[in-house]
């Protein structure tokens, strides 16, 4: 079962097309050039598979900008809404230092609206239990996130550091 991965469907599908195509030139050509056909078809089909492993390879790395200002509504009856990645981030960000166990964290709003790449790096205090973190960040700030983009995240990544620093307050509430 290959799923929805295109990259195996295109593999078996170059090497089922490549035998194929030794097959019937080989069926043609006279015995003296059966060798050079296969060792041909074995070049292009390596040539194939290299490119298609590179283009894997390369959707692979991470995007190291941030997005550009984000399209969420473009009616003309309703009219043009866009916002930055980075003031959608620092929303992230704020929702993310509310919850009680982080005492710092970082965002990065990639990609576009219809298709989001959140990074997220997060400081929690040693005490964290970091499953019950990773939860938390996912049903709360994250879940806002994508209801607020009418979407759901394509890729999510969070790096979480543990420190143990406690939150600091400028302020006590008593």
């Amino acid at each position: 079962d290959l799923g929805t991965a295109i990259y195996p469907a295109i593999l078996y599908g170059s090497v089922i097309f490549g035998v194929g195509l030794a097959s019937i030139a080989g069926a043609r050509a006279p015995r003296q050039h059966l060798g050079i056909l296969l060792l041909l078809v074995c070049y292009k089909s390596t040539a194939v598979l290299a490119l298609l492993g590179l283009a894997w390879l390369m959707a692979q790395v991470p995007h190291t900008r941030p997005a550009a200002p984000l399209r969420l509504r473009d009616d003309a009856a309703l009219g043009l809404t866009s916002a930055k990645s980075d003031v959608i981030a620092d929303v992230v960000v704020a929702d993310l230092e509310t919850l009680p166990e982080v005492t710092s964290a970082s965002a990065v709003l990639r990609g576009s609206a219809s298709r989001p790449q959140l990074t997220l790096k997060l400081t929690a205090s040693d005490h964290a239990d970091v499953r019950a973190l990773l939860n938390a960040v996912q049903t709360g700030p994250v879940a806002r996130l994508a209801g607020a983009l009418d979407t759901t995240l394509e890729h999510l990544g969070v790096q979480v550091d543990v420190s143990p620093q406690r939150r600091t307050s400028d302020s006590v509430t008593l």
